[in-house]
């Protein structure tokens, strides 16, 4: 069957962004930790929207003679803080790019009404709007969610003082982070010419291959690396990630690495491998336990600000629109293998949201992907009660909660995966996988003091599902693991599904329109086609994208257009 998806669905249907809009001058108080939840006031009180929306004095970096040792107004410290939020999302991006598409295509929750995921179904200002956001900003004056324009401006303030250079290497890691999952998404994107049109006046970016973006993107983690240094100030407590920890900011960028290097093993298994060797022996390593997840805290406070500000992007679409159920797909498989998060991630509300929980795993009940609520109704196997299937659990749900980008778990399941496939990185594959899942069960704590899964019951659970023999079972159970980790990072739970083939999924039983097949890539704006319609037309060309494919031409990591080779 063919859906007919339209934006009314899903609130106002966002509109695409003209690319790249003029970087904006923020001029807010301070913000640490602690003082997130200030904006929320600000917020209350029109104030910061305001800001936001002002571009008085863009492009005015002051007199050019001025001491090159410190950074001028605007605050660099307010700016980074700004990036990471705007990093995090709001609740237009985030329910658009991860809730409706790439959450319920790796099949971690279904939804039986406009999800497009679950359908494999276009709606392309859904599809668009990571895209938009970036580039162009958000509704409602969220100018914050233009990364890739915020950390252009950034670096552009900060190149050339030398008391700058550990601000300067933070931003450029973050700009990794933007871009890495940009590419991911769409494929090739703007990536040289862009975010600076008000510094250099390019308001048609050309569109950079994903491999050559791939390669600058190592360049720009190796250089950050090499710049830190520990006797000039960091951006302290106004960095979300690290409090300002140039040591964590090393072991993260070379676990970015160690992403970048997995992300490549199809088409250039020898980089991969070159490039996952050198990170784990750079300067500071890689991640070496939880306390190193990469992630923003979240402060609801009175206001959730324009698209959720300072509020866990996710929640804010879970509180004010509960449509998110775990799929059958990933219950079923925390159910055999007795998983302890399965009642941690979710929980059956027979009563309806705010009935009592039913937390027994025996009863738990994922929906099935694909099916809508006629179809539930007409089948024998399934119910379209929807207070029958297991919903994301409420600690889950709460607008406080972290937004996670990449964890010590991940980073010791990808060195299981670097230690099966041979290659020279220390420690061997049983003990990365058992300390990577150990990893995934225990950083669920940041939750909340109710979300946690015991000692015992992550032993027994490494007894009953310890590392098989045999390379490719090896590889299935560290990649089916990395599924389970990466819950909620629906970007990076679909970027390693579509590189690793685990978990091996079915396809949701909807023809949509990808004629039953995965989506493995999001699309461009339609407003690219008028605005920077030669360079858009090149990059569909490039990458042999048509109207009829482009939910399914593979971005070139994954075996796309201009692969030379493919090791499927």
């Amino acid at each position: 069957m063919h859906r007919s998806i339209s934006g009314s669905d899903c609130g106002p249907t966002p509109t695409s962004s003209t690319l790249p809009l003029t970087p904006y001058t923020p001029a807010m108080p301070f913000l640490t930790r602690s003082r997130i939840a200030r904006v929320a006031s600000l917020l209350s009180a029109g104030v910061l929207a305001l800001v936001l929306l002002s571009c008085d004095g863009v492009g005015d970096f002051g007199d050019t003679n001025e001491d090159p040792t410190t950074a001028n107004d605007p605050n660099p410290d307010l700016e980074f803080t700004t990036l990471q939020l705007g990093v995090s999302g709001s609740r237009f991006d985030m329910w658009r790019t991860n809730l409706i598409y790439t959450m319920p295509i790796v099949q971690h929750i279904a939804n039986p009404g406009f999800y497009a995921g679950n359908f494999n179904q276009y709606v392309g200002a859904w599809s668009a709007s990571f895209f938009d956001t970036r580039y162009g900003g958000g509704p409602n004056g969220s100018n914050f969610l233009r990364t890739v324009t915020n950390a252009e401006t950034l670096i552009s303030e900060l190149e050339g003082k030398p008391r700058q250079v550990n601000r300067l290497a933070a931003t450029r890691i973050m700009r990794v982070l933007t871009f890495q999952r940009l590419t991911d998404v769409y494929g090739d994107v703007p990536y040289f010419d862009a975010g600076k049109g008000a510094l250099e006046g390019e308001f048609t970016p050309h569109y950079t291959r994903q491999d050559s973006i791939y390669m600058d993107l190592h360049d720009e983690l190796r250089a950050a690396v090499d710049q830190f240094d520990a006797s000039q100030p960091t951006f302290g407590g106004a960095d979300l990630f690290f409090n300002g920890s140039i040591e964590q900011w090393k072991r993260f960028a070379n676990s970015l690495q160690l992403r970048l290097a997995l992300r490549v093993v199809k088409v250039r298994p020898d980089l991969a491998q070159s490039w996952a060797e050198e990170a784990v022996n750079a300067d500071g390593g890689v991640m070496q336990s939880v306390e190193d997840d990469a992630y923003v805290p979240h402060q609801s406070g009175p206001s959730g600000g324009p698209a959720g500000f300072n509020t866990n992007a996710h929640s804010e679409v879970m509180q004010s629109f509960p449509g998110q159920w775990l799929s059958e797909t990933f219950v079923d498989w925390m159910k055999d293998k007795s998983d302890p998060r399965l009642t941690e991630y979710g929980a059956l509300a027979p009563g309806g949201l705010d009935s009592a929980l039913v937390e027994d795993p025996a009863q738990q009940r994922g929906m099935p992907n694909g099916f809508d609520n006629n179809e539930l109704a007409a089948s024998n196997e399934y119910t379209d009660d929807l207070d029958q299937y297991t919903r994301i659990h409420p600690n889950l749900r709460d607008r406080n909660d972290p937004m996670f980008f990449q964890t010590y778990a991940e980073v010791e399941l990808m060195l299981a995966e670097a230690a099966v496939r041979g290659w020279n990185v220390p420690g061997s594959a049983e003990a990365h996988y058992e300390a990577g899942v150990r990893a995934a069960m225990n950083y669920i704590t940041r939750y909340g003091e109710n979300t946690s899964v015991s000692d015992s019951e992550i032993t027994q659970y490494l007894s009953d599902n310890s590392l098989p023999s045999g390379r490719e079972a090896r590889l299935r159970a560290i990649n089916n693991q990395y599924w389970a980790a990466t819950f909620l990072n629906g970007i990076e739970s679909w970027s390693n599904w579509r590189r690793s083939g685990y978990p091996e999924l079915t396809p949701a039983p909807e023809e949509g329109d990808t004629g039953g097949q995965f989506i493995r890539r999001l699309d461009y704006p339609q407003g690219e086609r008028d605005l920077n319609g030669d360079n858009y037309q090149e990059a569909r060309e490039r990458q042999n994208i048509t109207q009829s494919n482009r939910l399914t031409a593979r971005v070139w990591w994954d075996c796309g257009a201009y692969a030379d080779q493919c090791a499927e």
